[in-house]
């Protein structure tokens, strides 16, 4: 019974679905990146920027306290491990697309994005409009390597002033479970492993 217990939580765990929620932001005046409601980056602060701020300043420090003959000893030893192990990364790069396409084991993902644009001029920004429209085959033949496109909504807003404008609001919803990511990064693994790709 307990054995039971343990292989239906399990199961749960493996293929529940985790939806993960971003949004993002650029304008002239101001820009963000959330997760869900937290403040990933943005021209006001945010919980990575503080992050990198801290991790500079501790580099700075430690950059201080290397050597010269350290770093020459390091360069060396890193060199003498590529010349051991090199990868083939045009080969590995075609080889990972051409597997993660053809899987259909892949996440899911929701896309919209709504974008205000005025180019100055008001011949060149209906112009621009088809540009921008043709852009939705690009960005579904990119998705669709990795994930199942549930939605895919993109929608232009031409502006007619006598100014340069640009403003686009982007949120996506990426929905997967342990299980995919577990047979992706196999797939991945075995791309990088294989023979063909390895320069001996």
């Amino acid at each position: 019974m307990l054995f039971l217990i343990i292989f239906i939580v399990l199961i749960l765990i493996l293929f529940i679905p985790i939806p993960l929620k971003f949004k993002a932001h650029y304008s002239k005046d101001r820009y963000y990146i959330k997760f869900y409601n937290i403040n990933l980056i943005s021209n006001d602060g945010g919980i990575l920027n503080k992050f990198l701020n801290r991790k500079e300043k501790t580099t700075k420090k430690k950059n201080k306290e290397k050597t010269k003959s350290k770093d020459i000893k390091k360069d060396t030893n890193i060199n003498s491990k590529k010349k051991n192990f090199e990868l083939n990364y045009k080969l590995l790069i075609k080889n990972i697309y051409f597997r993660l396409s053809r899987n259909k084991f892949k996440p899911s993902i929701k896309f919209k994005s709504d974008t205000i644009y005025s180019l100055g001029d008001a011949s060149r920004t209906t112009i621009f409009l088809g540009v921008f429209y043709n852009i939705n085959p690009i960005l579904l033949y990119i998705f669709s390597t990795i994930f199942k496109v549930k939605v895919l909504d993109n929608d232009f807003k031409p502006i007619f002033k006598d100014k340069i404008l640009f403003e686009i609001t982007i949120s996506s919803i990426i929905t997967f479970n342990l299980a995919q990511i577990i047979y992706m990064g196999i797939i991945i693994y075995k791309c990088t492993f294989d023979d063909s790709i390895i320069k001996k």
